[in-house]
Order: structure tokens, then C-alpha cells, then sequence
């Protein structure tokens, strides 16, 4: 196991077991887990001392938008500022967001903290997961998969996989049970990858890869190939985490994806056997300008175990599975 983060000892020994305790026995360990954090992360403790709601720049951003307009069409918009990958449009996005809420015109109100969370309003998204949870435990295996995200970011990572066991307990038990149960498996492979426990992430990523062609769901069958693609590529990123300078071969390579929305391509270029330059070609809509950042951050680390960003992390990884099929081309054999 990689030592790049810091966790006391008697809260990681608790998460490793309550992590082996539900792998054996399929469900929710009996044994809770204690809380293991990484000391390389933002405070989520501060950053919850900090929060403000609404935040300060509320006065500052100005929206054009009529909220006496029904949410069946604020919401477009909210997603179509959400689209726009900056500050402002973030911030518009929030902003509608909340303002709806006041009115009490949200739907269920399963977006309010959705549209956090995919604005980077990570502090603020996890009360308001953990809210809308507490009051809907068995609606929505994706807000629990948000919800671990939030808590990764912070490296409180008992409290995600409490979130992970929390979401397995509430899977439904319809048609869509099997595709949540492999979505449930991605997560865990998600907190373990970053754990550095790749033995485990390569077991439940395996399971998530298995599960998805089986299921019956009534729509969206034909997503289910793509979703097992981007799993099984994780799988392949597991046998490359790092690069060494003079791995690689100089010359231009190119590497695709599956991103959110449909195929990314990254353009590699390796010289003096080090990544000099990559160029993303993608068609994503909501991506918090992750093909900026992320090919910045794999450059700089010249390794391919970069943060992802919250918010858009489907578009990061597929982002550093890319650069991976790309610079497998360059790998001197």
C-alpha cells in the first residue's frame, strides 16, 4: 500500500475492516466504521466552520433569470450556466438554485445539493447531501455517490465508506437493482484506488464490470456497455498509477475515452522521455474546466494519480484514462 497520506491508526485499522466485513458479506458491516482522515486534504471541519449560507458573493452575482418562472425550466437554465465551466456561471447556477428553493419550487429537492456539488460547492454540498438523506434514505443511490465524492475530497474517508455501506443498504429493489449495486462497486473502487489499496479497488471495479451488461433496467440499457467501458478502463489505470522519466519514447500519441457525454481524445506529446504537452478534444457539457486541469496537474506530477475535480469527475478520469492509452503507445518496451 502507498504511504502518501497520514491516518491514525486505530481509524484506518476500523475502515479496513468495515470495508472486508461488507466485500464478505455483501451488505453493511455490523461493525461501524470510525472515522479515518487524510491529513493531505481540506479540513472539512473547517471548511464547515467557514460556510456561509447564502455565501458573501451572493450579493455580487446578479442573475437575469425570472424565478416566476416554473423549475421545470429554471432548471435548464441552472444546467446550461453549469455548462458554461466558470466562476460566474457557477455562481449563477447557486444562486438560481437557492432562490428556487426559498420559494419552495424544486421538485423533490434532489438537485438543490446535485447542482452544489457540480458547482464546487463542496462544503456547502454536504450538509445538504447528508440532509436530503436523512429525510430520503432510500431515494437516490447517486446522492450517496455524490455524497462519499464530497467526503473523498475532504479525506474523511470512514465517512465515505459509511456513505458507500449507507448506499448498498438503500439499493433498489426493482429493475434498476443490479445497475446500482455496480454503481455502488465503482464508488468503492473509487475510495480504495485512492486509498492505495488496489487489490480491493481491482475486486469491487471487477464486480461493477460483471454486474453492468445483467441488468434489466427498463431504459438506459444502452449506456450499460459504455458505464462498464469507463470502470474497466479504471482497471487498466491500476497497472499504470506513475510514470518514470525515461519510460517513454518521444513523439506525438493519442489516446481516447469515454467521457460524460460521449468520446474524449488526449493528444500526448513525450519528450527527453517526459510528458511535455497534452491536448484534450472532447464534446463534454458540465466539466468545471477539468480538460484544462487536469492535463496541467499530470504534467506537473508527470504521473497519471492526479486529483480529480469534484464536480466533474467522470470527465477527469476519463481525461487520465486517455493520456494512459496514449502513453502506453510511448512506453519503451
Amino acid at each position: 500500500m502507498e504511504h502518501r497520506i497520514l491516518l491514525r491508526a486505530s481509524g484506518w485499522v476500523a475502515f479496513a475492516l468495515s470495508v472486508v466485513a461488507w466485500s464478505a458479506g455483501g451488505g453493511l458491516a455490523a461493525e461501524p466504521v470510525r472515522s479515518a482522515r487524510s491529513a493531505s486534504k481540506p479540513s472539512l471541519k473547517e471548511a464547515l466552520a467557514a460556510l456561509k449560507t447564502p455565501p458573501p458573493w451572493f450579493e455580487r452575482t446578479a442573475v437575469s433569470w425570472d424565478t416566476a418562472r416554473p423549475w421545470k425550466e429554471g432548471r435548464i437554465e441552472i444546467r446550461r450556466l453549469l455548462a458554461l465551466g466558470t466562476q460566474a456561471g457557477n455562481r449563477q447556477a447557486v444562486k438560481l438554485t437557492w432562490l428556487y428553493r426559498q420559494k419552495k419550487d424544486i421538485g423533490n429537492g434532489h438537485e438543490y445539493p446535485m447542482y452544489l456539488f457540480l458547482a464546487g460547492e463542496i462544503a456547502w454540498a454536504t450538509p445538504a447531501y447528508e440532509e436530503y438523506l436523512r429525510a430520503h434514505p432510500e431515494r437516490g443511490t447517486h446522492a450517496y455517490l455524490d455524497l462519499a465524492s464530497c467526503y473523498r475530497h475532504f479525506g474523511e474517508y470512514g465517512k465515505a465508506a459509511e456513505t458507500l455501506q449507507r448506499a448498498m443498504a438503500n439499493v433498489p429493489t426493482d429493475a434498476w437493482r443490479v445497475s446500482c449495486e455496480a454503481n455502488v462497486h465503482d464508488g468503492w473502487g473509487d475510495l480504495l484506488a485512492e486509498k492505495g489499496d488496489k487489490k480491493q479497488a481491482r475486486e469491487h471495479y471487477a464486480k461493477a464490470v460483471a454486474l453492468y451488461p445483467q441488468s434489466k433496467q427498463p431504459y438506459g440499457r444502452h449506456l450499460l456497455a459504455r458505464r462498464a467501458a469507463k470502470v474497466q478502463a479504471k482497471l487498466d489505470m491500476l497497472e499504470m498509477a506513475s510514470l518514470r522519466p525515461g519510460d517513454l519514447a518521444a513523439g506525438r500519441y493519442a489516446g481516447t475515452s469515454l467521457g460524460y457525454t460521449g468520446p474524449l481524445s488526449v493528444t500526448a506529446t513525450v519528450r527527453s522521455g517526459r510528458i511535455a504537452d497534452l491536448q484534450v478534444q472532447h464534446k463534454e457539457k458540465i466539466h468545471q474546466n477539468a480538460p484544462t486541469i487536469i492535463p496541467r496537474r499530470i504534467i506537473q506530477a508527470q504521473s497519471l494519480k492526479v486529483d480529480a475535480i469534484t464536480g466533474a469527475t467522470v470527465t477527469s478520469q476519463a481525461i487520465v484514462d486517455a493520456t494512459f492509452q496514449a502513453l502506453k503507445k510511448a512506453r519503451r518496451k
